[in-house]
């Protein structure tokens, strides 16, 4: 992504957008970012935006069960 973006104009535009709510957008559009950069290395001239969509997806998925997997123990009550 270039550093002069459509997406960080909105962003300051917006300064008074709530912060998670901000945080959300950004760490989507940072994942898309590098599943985009994914999807170019691995298909390299043939990468379409519809690979990187579907990387950005496992990522998202793989985030989640990662996050599932670290409050586990916190939500099954023992503490470790």
């Amino acid at each position: 992504m270039q550093a002069d973006n459509p997406f960080d104009k909105k962003l300051d535009l917006n300064p008074n957008m709530p912060p998670d709510y901000r945080a959300a957008l950004t760490e989507v559009t940072d994942t898309l970012d590098f599943s985009w950069a994914a999807a170019q290395a691995v298909f390299e001239g043939q990468a379409t935006p519809e690979h990187a969509l579907k990387i950005c997806e496992l990522v998202m998925q793989e985030r989640t069960r990662i996050q599932d997997r670290d409050r586990a123990p916190y939500i099954s009550g023992s503490k470790g």
